[in-house]
């Protein structure tokens, strides 16, 4: 049997989306022998006072650098962990490991994974299906939630300057009259371990939510804004709410409770309401119900785009009916992008330049330095336009990383290499214009 070792020092928000996908997938993982590298203190944050579902699980690193594994994965963003990564003895190595200070990544989705340290505006893909994909998992088993009768309604507190401590009371009375039925309690005195089917939970994303709603219940997560996947649940019909900077009012929120409970496919909202699908062979998709968020076209761009570069699928969406500033947005960042394709071909044309000189018995070395100040140059600039533009600077991200890659020995088969990156990442940045391009010409039709 071979030995697998997966690497997960993060905190215990990463860490149960990663045991997750493990105990649904042990058919996938049984002619494995499998250790699991976990923090202490995650582990007792994930676990209370349960028992772990699946073995294999230590925080001893002794013990796990005293041990052969045919293969490692580090799904940890931890950067420690990348260093430890290089200290283990496997035969293939999945994910970041660092040595000498140069840190190796050589899977797709481990890069993309290493993207989200920048602060994504959104998280485009739910964590369980980002770990399936590095783990080379194929496929989840996708369980709907059945239709049962909400028995109780589970609240947490939510920040007061999105919700008002009145409005949050007020909504407690007005869910007491409207449905007398159902018991209502604060989400500390749930027993996250038990059938939750029947329990409704409302109020922001976090862990002890997320344990409620992958332990059956359904949920209704409160937010300010659009944030993608971030702390919900991998399953189906939960519904996200963003008040798009506004405050909450009781009686709006009790709208979408009673569509929550009656399992209604369409919403009536003065806020923007989003239900996790699984529409699509990807995973989970976050579909627009309603009026969206700004950057929610930008989220539709990444979905699009991400699973052509990291699995070749191709994605068909709806194109939502977009409101003038989600256009304006857009049309801002498609000159961006036509600014950043420009300076592509730039950089290219120096790379190309540099791989000849480099052939040639007669190198021109003040032209090949020229040349290398440029690029320098260019990769400057864009990295300031990725600090000021986090709606594309997952992309440039993912494209910095790849590039960092570089393993050719001389400076012609590093030019080589560079190029090979540069011309990818043109391809996406033009696929990436042209998703932005189609929304715009399909909202100008429908005007």
């Amino acid at each position: 049997m071979k030995k697998l070792l997966i690497i997960q020092q993060d905190e215990a928000y990463f860490l149960f989306e990663t045991l997750r996908v493990l105990e649904k997938n042990t058919v996938a993982l049984k002619d494995f022998d499998l250790t699991i590298l976990v923090e202490e203190k995650a582990y007792r944050d994930v676990y209370d006072d349960s028992n772990p579902v699946i073995t294999g699980l230590t925080w001893n690193k002794n013990l796990v650098q005293e041990t052969s594994f045919d293969v490692s994965v580090n799904l940890s963003m931890n950067e420690e962990s990348w260093d430890f990564h290089s200290s283990v003895t496997s035969q293939n190595k999945i994910g970041p490991y660092r040595i000498s200070g140069q840190t190796y990544v050589k899977d797709l989705w481990s890069s993309y994974l290493l993207t989200l340290k920048a602060k994504a505006p959104f998280l485009t893909f739910h964590f369980q299906d980002l770990y399936k994909n590095i783990l080379g998992i194929k496929g989840f088993q996708y369980q709907p939630h059945e239709k049962t009768t909400i028995r109780q309604i589970a609240f947490a507190m939510t920040a007061v300057h999105l919700f008002p401590a009145t409005e949050q009371e007020l909504l407690v009375q007005e869910i007491s009259q409207n449905y007398p039925n159902v018991s209502l309690i604060d989400i500390s005195e749930i027993d996250l371990i038990s059938d939750l089917s029947q329990t409704l939970y409302i109020g922001p994303a976090n862990l002890n939510a997320l344990k409620l709603c992958e332990a059956g219940g359904k949920g209704i997560f409160l937010s300010g804004n659009f944030q993608g996947f971030n702390l919900l649940p991998h399953g189906f019909d939960h519904l996200f709410v963003s008040s798009r900077d506004q405050k909450f009012k009781a009686r709006e929120l009790l709208k979408l409770i009673g569509t929550s409970m009656r399992a209604e496919s369409t919403v009536e909202s003065a806020y923007s309401v989003y239900r996790i699908e699984h529409e699509n062979i990807f995973g989970s998709y976050l579909k627009s119900l309603n009026t969206s968020d700004d950057n929610y076209p930008f989220y539709q761009a990444h979905v699009v785009l991400w699973n052509f570069l990291l699995n070749l699928f191709d994605v068909n969406l709806d194109i939502i009916k977009c409101s003038i500033s989600q256009v304006t947005l857009l049309k801002t960042h498609q000159e961006v992008l036509r600014k950043l394709i420009r300076l592509h071909d730039y950089a290219m044309v120096s790379v190309d330049t540099i791989y000849h000189e480099a052939k040639s018995p007669k190198a021109d070395g003040a032209k090949i330095e020229g040349h290398l100040k440029n690029i320098r140059e260019i990769d400057r600039i864009f990295d300031q336009i990725a600090q000021s533009h986090s709606l594309l600077r997952p992309i440039l991200d993912f494209y910095r990383i790849h590039r960092g890659q570089n393993e050719g020995s001389t400076l012609a088969e590093q030019a080589q290499d560079s190029f090979l990156a540069y011309s990818e990442e043109h391809q996406a940045l033009e696929a990436l214009l042209e998703l932005f391009s189609v929304t715009l010409k399909q909202n100008e039709v429908s005007i």
